[in-house]
């Protein structure tokens, strides 16, 4: 019996390009530290300074191929973020994700990456947005269909975190941080992939020397 194996060269092409637009995205998280921060202080928090974080989500994926409307498959999706708070409520980063779902015989890969931004609506309450790019994999898990089919093109997310800090730090600390997604991946194959997850999240904070602190804080010994 044949097992249905998703073609690699599929598979590369994504991957190759993930890995320049990763570096550019890098690149361009990293430009936007700028030195004006240290003559505008601001307020000690835990949301401050460059964060990275990761975790695993709950994936509820929708697929539409050709004419034909496939059901709602459930799985599961990883994802990696990294950035910084340009302003005091805005943020620029990477996000990286993957993650697979299945149903109906059919089994689905799905891996991407995007840059991020996000903005604090309320206090660690904060609204995400991003584009990059995704593949969308789509094999045959029984039968003599063998070939792999899907989308590798624009994906589009959008999302609502919280960081729930459980460390106490006047700026920065270790969060956990509730997630809930919703992405989309328009092509010969139409995704929509929904998520829901908890991600583990650590806030560098900033230095010293660009909060506004008391006198006594300020000056104080490292």
């Amino acid at each position: 019996m044949r097992r249905p194996v998703i073609a690699t060269g599929f598979r590369t092409l994504p991957i190759l390009a993930a890995l320049g637009t990763a570096t550019l995205a890098l690149a361009i998280v990293c430009g936007t530290a700028r030195p004006a921060r240290a003559q505008a202080l601001e307020p000690p928090r835990p949301r401050q300074g460059y964060y990275l974080a990761f975790g695993p989500h709950f994936a509820l994926n929708k697929d539409w191929e050709d004419a034909r409307d496939w059901g709602v498959w459930t799985g599961y999706d990883i994802t990696f973020r990294v950035g910084q708070m340009v302003t005091r409520r805005f943020g620029l980063g990477l996000q990286i994700h993957s993650g697979a779902t299945g149903g109906q015989g059919q089994q689905v890969g799905l891996i991407g990456l995007a840059i991020e931004g996000q903005w604090e609506l309320a206090r660690h309450l904060a609204v995400r947005g991003g584009v990059g790019l995704d593949t969308v994999s789509i094999a045959t898990v029984g039968g003599g269909d063998d070939s792999a089919r899907g989308t590798v093109g624009s994906g589009y997310v959008l999302g609502l975190s919280y960081d729930w800090f459980f460390t106490r730090r006047q700026t920065g600390g270790w969060a956990a941080t509730p997630v809930a997604q919703l992405r989309l991946v328009p092509g010969k194959t139409d995704a929509l992939v929904g998520t829901l997850g908890v991600e583990i999240s650590f806030w560098t904070g900033l230095p010293r020397n660009q909060l506004e602190l008391p006198p006594s804080e300020a000056f104080k010994p490292k």
